[in-house]
């Protein structure tokens, strides 16, 4: 398609050129006037029956009037690029027509030909970035809470549970490595429902805000493997209150890392379950997940921190 529309631009333009010229040189030559080759010099002689004889020169004077208003002026001689141009045929003309219409299909062809390679350029470089950006979709780093391992302690008499240690289990399921990870685990006993103005803040042991980035725990979660989160120690008796609904226990937790990839940004994963209780003695202990602080990356509560890279 390219090749057909390059040849008519090529023959249009051509053509146009053609017309231009014949028109110009009709111009030009019309003008000037062509004088016939036939025409010569008309001699004049003397004829005496006695023989030449030579008389004495007499100058004449010779006064030169204006040419009357309907007349002509001569024409004007020949100069040579005059006389080649008006002396142009019309096979010339189709010739040098030809040729002009070879040299602007070559033209067109590696004009057309330059913008068909650019859009290919452009083209493969954006399938180029979409490939990047799937493979570090697929190889880069993601973390999230896979499971609570949890370690019941119970009373051989009737089963009830005496201590209740839980541990948050970090998985990896990308194919490279965390950098510049950071995480932290919470919980809280609530006496009534949990409030709707609740930020789920970070507490250290003492049950403090945490304010320094510092206090932070380091994570590090290697491609495809998993971490283990600090331990939370949950007493009997609020299990209790758990199981008669005397009050509810929330566990959260974030996680915040960066990938091996340059110029990447900073991810991070949030999850928050509640704690459920039952059997009578307390026998059992499950989780279920709680309606906010659920989420990674863009659907996170929080935003990523940017202190790491300073640190």
């Amino acid at each position: 398609m390219k090749f057909i529309t390059g040849l008519i631009v090529s023959a249009v333009v051509s053509l146009l050129l053609m017309v231009g010229a014949v028109l110009v040189l009709a111009q030009t030559c019309s003008s000037q006037g062509l004088v016939p080759s036939s025409v010569r010099p008309v001699p004049i002689r003397f004829e005496d029956g006695q023989g030449p004889r030579f008389e004495p020169a007499v100058f004449l004077r010779a006064q030169f009037t204006d040419p009357p208003g309907g007349a002509r002026p001569a024409p004007a001689p020949f100069t040579w690029s005059r006389h080649f141009l008006c002396e142009i045929k019309a096979t010339d003309i189709a010739i040098a027509g030809f040729a002009l219409f070879l040299v602007l299909a070559i033209v067109f062809q590696s004009l057309f030909q330059g913008v068909w390679m650019r859009r290919m350029l452009v083209a493969s470089e954006r399938s180029a970035i979409m490939v990047d950006e799937a493979i570090v979709s697929v190889q880069r780093a993601f973390v999230f809470l896979r499971e609570f391992r949890i370690n019941l302690a119970r009373n051989p008499l009737n089963e009830e549970i005496q201590t209740c240690s839980i541990q948050p289990i970090w998985e990896n399921t990308g194919a490279t490595p965390t950098r510049n990870g950071r995480s932290h685990i919470n919980w809280k006993f609530f006496e009534r429902a949990v409030p709707p103005e609740f930020d789920f803040p970070d507490f250290d042991e003492t049950s403090n805000r945490i304010l320094s980035y510092d206090a932070y725990k380091p994570l590090v979660v290697g491609p495809r493997s998993t971490a283990l989160a600090p331990l939370i120690d949950i007493e009997p008796g609020v299990l209790k209150q758990v199981r008669d609904l005397q009050g509810r226990v929330l566990i959260w937790g974030w996680s915040e890392y960066e990938e091996v990839f340059g110029d990447a940004k900073r991810h991070r994963t949030e999850f928050c379950y509640q704690l459920v209780v039952s059997g009578s003695p307390v026998s059992w202990v499950g989780f279920s997940q709680y309606r906010a602080f659920n989420g990674a990356d863009d659907d996170c509560m929080k935003r990523p921190t940017a202190l790491t890279r300073a640190l």
